[in-house]
């Protein structure tokens, strides 16, 4: 971590090797039910959202993707560098990923789908330097705690938006600070509040790797430091959050006819910055100036 990164966020300094081992351990036990967790009811509506504002800011204006570049770091088992697929219909996708489980899924997934001639797959430590030769990428990808798992956010960020082509986008969703405050007095783990306070970091359970996280106000110095021009952060979802231990929708949500009416409804909410620090997530965008 760079000197003036420590005013950025209090995050502790890790050794990248044992982080990155940690990390490709963990998503290597948890690839075969990745999937399944993520179809969960809560986290369906919260994809849903986030697709929502997706579409009305990172998608916007890129029409159907002819000849565009996306690169999705630490995308897991695909479920985003698929969906843009659908997105931009002719658009190509690198998927990089430490953990080959994940990988693996997310191999079956592309040839299921065929998407499999329009995405490539790379095992790559995002703790190290983006190998030489990937070429720039127009749209930039992080999602879903990736930056919160690595031993330095904020070196990352810059490598990705050094991997981002002049005028491209990027975007990331973050762990939000205050939410893992929230979620860790709902799991009845109240000490991770002390190591949030200290650390800007939580460990969401045992034999779960530490997560970095961030503030609004952080993710946005991040970006910007990275290079990014025009940064937004907004939170998603900001009106409904999980219930319990079990990351359940609230009960009265049962209903999938009422569901429907709320996403759109909610992407509304979601889309002022002010807004942000109540989302569940984060997600910040900015774009790599030129062109």
């Amino acid at each position: 971590m760079r000197s003036d990164d420590r005013r950025v966020a209090p995050w502790p300094k890790l050794d990248p090797a044992r982080r990155s081992a940690e990390v490709r351990a963990y998503f290597d036990r948890r690839a075969a039910v990745y999937d399944p967790v993520a179809d969960r009811p809560y986290w369906a509506f919260s994809d849903r959202v986030l697709l929502a504002l997706l579409r009305r800011t990172l998608l916007a204006g890129l029409g159907e993707g002819e000849d565009l570049r996306i690169l999705d770091a630490g995308g897991g088992t695909g479920r985003w560098a698929l969906r843009l697929l659908g997105e931009l219909p002719r658009a190509t996708a690198l998927l990089a990923d430490v953990s080959p489980g994940m990988l693996e899924v997310a191999r079956r997934k592309a040839a299921r789908t065929g998407a499999r001639d329009r995405l490539s797959l790379l095992e790559l430590d995002l703790n190290a330097p983006l190998p030489r030769g990937l070429g720039r990428f127009d749209v930039v990808l992080c999602f879903h705690n990736v930056a919160g798992l690595v031993a330095d956010p904020a070196a990352l960020m810059r490598r990705l938006v050094h991997a981002t082509a002049p005028g491209g986008r990027v975007a990331l969703v973050l762990p939000n600070l205050w939410q893992a405050a929230a979620k860790s007095l709902r799991d009845g783990r109240p000490s991770e509040l002390g190591r949030l306070a200290a650390r800007s970091a939580v460990r969401y359970g045992d034999g779960v790797p530490e997560v970095l996280v961030f503030t609004p106000s952080v993710a946005r110095r991040c970006l910007e430091g990275a290079g990014c021009r025009d940064v937004t952060v907004h939170g998603f979802p900001v009106s409904v959050h999980p219930e319990g231990p079990g990351e359940d929708l609230p009960a009265f949500l049962d209903d999938p006819r009422l569901l429907r009416r709320l996403v759109p409804l909610e992407t509304e909410l979601c889309m002022p910055v002010e807004a942000a620090a109540r989302g569940n997530n984060l997600l910040a965008i900015g774009r790599r100036p030129g062109k």
